[in-house]
């Protein structure tokens, strides 16, 4: 056996590389309370809405098309739509840990601790800044009906 480890001394081992920031559960759980309580209104919030709007904001690119697209200014069909499997597992521990709740619409709305680290974040002026202006500018702009619009025109192309 290794002398240190019968010591019991600390060994400090290579390990992977730390998990990026914008794949951690903690970022994820924290944007989709943002999304549904600065984008989504009293109505709440669907899954493919969240889905669209975390797309679009992890690139400067997809923020300037979401933009375009509810003001009316995207001509060119662009890939809005996508599903992030981290976004769903958000979902999940948002809805288990009470910060989030499904309305019987299947609408997601922020519980009150939900709204309580909604309130945290905005607080924090270092914290989340690109998000935070992000959805200033969006805010309420991007519907249900809009994105019906989209996902009827992918099944029309697509499907």
């Amino acid at each position: 056996m290794n002398d240190n480890f019968i010591r019991n001394d600390i060994i400090f081992d290579c390990k992977a590389d730390a998990v990026p920031f914008n794949y951690r559960i903690s970022y994820k759980v924290s944007l989709i309370c943002l999304i549904i309580g600065k984008c989504c209104g009293k109505k709440g919030c669907s899954s493919t809405k969240l889905q669209m709007i975390n797309a679009a904001v992890s690139t400067s690119k997809g923020r300037i098309e979401l933009l375009d697209l509810i003001d009316g200014r995207l001509i060119t069909e662009v890939t809005l739509i996508r599903f992030d499997p981290a976004i769903s597992r958000a979902i999940n521990y948002a809805l288990t840990d009470d910060l989030i709740y499904s309305q019987a619409n299947g609408l997601l709305r922020l519980a009150d601790k939900g709204k309580e680290l909604v309130k945290s974040i905005y607080k924090d002026t270092e914290l989340m800044i690109v998000e935070k202006d992000f959805f200033s500018e969006l805010s309420n702009g991007l519907t249900e009906d809009i994105i019906e619009g989209i996902a009827q025109n992918w099944r029309v192309d697509n499907a």
